[in-house]
């Protein structure tokens, strides 16, 4: 079950990451049918009626009886079962049992639990009880009895169901003190109504942890070598949200939403629409190194990312050197596909919550060499670690990022 859970956790949080062409993700819907452990027979009378109608109609009418049937026992139990009381507070069943009753043995003391076992009395196991008697003398209650004399019973009980065939016994029924030998006893009411109650909470947390998971989690496949050599095709990373106040640092890879003017350059290049470039569709995204941050002087020479970290020159003293910061990614392939500025242009400022990234395999990526700057609101969070396959398994290498003086 733990497993199946993992599994699906893993393929929910499994995001595609884009290059330029890009093939729309798929969805599927699943759907939760509820069944009623018991069988429901309508019996019908009158004359026969034919027709694909009547049919859907009385099935529909025995669908609605059996969940409402359904519903009606579970409250039924669960009241029933709220009045016995639930864990250390339930009500002992030992001290009021009858003949036919379906009773349910637990213990928390493991030696305990094994001498039991050996006797044939298995912890959490349902158990019919076939008589109740008191040397010789027996009783169909336990009621009928005084408090003296219920420590005396010998209970004589056999499973309710078959058992797996390494614990069933030829001695059926075994015999057992009630009031001694089993710390507690409940009833199949109370014990059916916990156990559904405590497979609900699991359920809960397991959902509320893949939620909160979901949220803060997702794994990234790398498609495209637009990221190479940091990232391969078929490399899967572990990406974290970035949430308020904290931002992407420089040299961080992140995964974001394609943006906007994105699509307004692909939309008028017209080599790509020549060549069949589609436009990025809802729910795919982009993986990219940041390579300056809001506020910085960034610009682009020779198809090569560069942020100007003196800023504006009347902050720059005389005969001091200049300091850059220049990302070395490479040519794109085919530089035609777009403007000569996306490839050549002076530094401008980044605004408030605006970003600059670029592939490190600038012969294959599409990037803010094209688009220009990336707003803050498109980005999901920062990719970490290479989690597949194994043989890359680690925190992701560093860009060809460099600081230099000129």
């Amino acid at each position: 079950m733990l497993r199946l859970l993992v599994f699906l956790l893993f393929v929910a949080l499994l995001e595609p990451i884009q290059s330029f062409s890009i093939v729309p993700n798929s969805f599927s819907k699943a759907t939760l049918t509820l069944h009623h452990p018991r069988k429901t027979t309508v019996k019908r009378t009158g004359a026969l009626r034919l027709g694909a109608d009547s049919n859907d109609s009385g099935q529909s009418d025995e669908t609605k009886k059996s969940v409402f049937d359904g519903i009606l026992s579970f409250r039924q139990k669960f009241s029933q079962a709220s009045a016995e009381g639930f864990g250390t507070k339930a009500k002992n069943a030992a001290k009021t049992m009858q003949v036919g009753d379906v009773v349910v043995p637990l213990c928390g003391n493991l030696e305990m639990r094994q001498i039991l076992a050996n006797r044939g009395v298995y912890p959490g196991v349902e158990y019919e009880i076939c008589s109740l008697e008191i040397e010789s003398t027996k009783f169909n209650s336990m009621d009928e009895l005084t408090t003296a004399q219920k420590d005396n019973v010998t209970a004589r009980i056999k499973p309710a169901y078959k058992l797996r065939d390494y614990l069933e016994r030829s001695d059926w029924p075994v015999e057992v003190n009630p009031m001694q030998d089993v710390p507690l006893w409940l009833s199949k009411t109370t014990f059916e109504a916990g156990t559904m109650l405590g497979t609900l909470g699991l359920s809960f947390a397991y959902l509320s942890m893949a939620a909160v998971v979901a949220f803060f989690v997702r794994f990234a496949v790398i498609p495209s070598p637009s990221m190479q050599p940091s990232l391969n095709p078929g490399d899967v990373v572990l990406v974290t949200r970035t949430i308020w106040p904290f931002k992407p640092s420089v040299g961080d890879v992140i995964l974001f939403d394609p943006p906007m003017e994105l699509n307004s350059v692909v939309a008028n290049s017209a080599f790509a629409q020549e060549n069949g470039a589609a436009l990025p569709t809802k729910g795919q995204q982009f993986l990219k190194r940041v390579v300056a941050k809001e506020g910085e002087y960034v610009g682009v020479k020779n198809s090569e990312p560069y942020v100007d970290l003196t800023g504006k020159s009347g902050n720059l003293q005389e005969g001091s050197p200049k300091k850059f910061r220049v990302d070395i990614v490479g040519a794109y392939a085919q530089p035609a596909a777009f403007s000569e500025s996306s490839w050549d242009r002076s530094p401008e400022e980044l605004g408030k919550n605006q970003w600059f990234v670029a592939g490190d395999n600038g012969f294959r990526s599409v990037d803010s060499r094209v688009w220009g700057p990336l707003d803050g609101h498109y980005i999901f969070g920062s990719a970490r670690w290479v989690i597949w396959p194994m043989q890359d398994f680690g925190p992701i290498k560093e860009g060809q990022i460099y600081d230099i003086e000129k």
